[in-house]
């Protein structure tokens, strides 16, 4: 398998920075996996926030332990408190496609490094 297939399969199913690093490109790899952890841990925390905001409207007895009522609610905090959980949402994807595809542009550099080191060779 050519090494630009395999790191834009690594890239794009495993993690973003799992091509690159195959690549041996190991800085290139921590810093696209740092950005992908990083906004998936801040989408989560916004997430945890509604939670922990819906959990103790219920502790309280503010929020009936209606489950239509609660769905309702778990929307309405969803729209309003997660203003930027698209921002972060699309700034994980967009880390996710540029690493796929940096991955794939190294790898095709590799691969055809390897053609002309194998054609230089076998000459």
């Amino acid at each position: 398998m050519k090494k630009a297939l395999t790191a834009g399969l690594l890239s794009a199913f495993v993690a973003p920075g799992s091509g690159h690093f195959y690549l041996k490109h190991k800085r290139s790899a921590l810093v696209f996996f740092c950005l992908a952890v990083i906004s998936l841990m801040l989408l989560l925390m916004q997430i945890y926030q509604v939670a922990q905001v819906i959990a103790l409207e219920i502790q309280n007895g503010t929020l009936p332990l209606d489950v239509g009522v609660i769905s309702a609610e778990i929307t309405e905090q969803t729209q309003t408190t997660m203003a930027n959980a698209n921002e972060l949402l699309y700034g994980f994807l967009l880390c996710w496609l540029v690493a796929l595809l940096d991955s794939i542009r190294l790898g095709l550099k590799q691969d055809k490094q390897d053609a002309l080191t194998t054609n230089t060779a076998g000459h």
